[in-house]
């Protein structure tokens, strides 16, 4: 989910990754036998991530200023059964935002 407070002039943004696609760069990269959730510590992941969605965004043809300047990795899926999605699978991004506040506000620290 990408998120833009009013205030900054950044974007920022929290990212499930796909397991399987996590673990399959693990195995590629030293990191076999790790749970999603250590994957999702690793600067060396996050920073793969990045690439990739900042690679999808210029060959959809998005603007700088469009791009997530940041992102925090979560291993917890967005669903119903933690109130982050509506039953159809939209976003509930109000609570998305408070679930992530202090990660949130640390990625706009870091850009500070």
């Amino acid at each position: 989910m990408i998120y833009g407070d009013s205030l900054k002039s950044t974007l920022v943004a929290v990212v499930v990754p796909d397991e399987l696609a996590a673990e399959s760069w693990a195995s590629s990269n030293g990191h076999t036998g790790k749970s999603l959730a250590e994957l999702c510590k690793l600067e060396e992941l996050k920073e793969e991530i990045m690439k990739q969605v900042t690679e999808k965004g210029r060959a959809g043809g998005l603007k700088s200023f469009e791009f997530a300047k940041k992102i925090h990795l979560s291993p917890e899926p967005f669903g119903v059964e933690n109130d982050l999605t509506t039953p159809t699978f939209k976003l509930k991004r109000h609570n998305i935002v408070k679930r992530y506040k202090a990660e949130i506000d640390e990625m706009y620290r870091d850009l500070d």
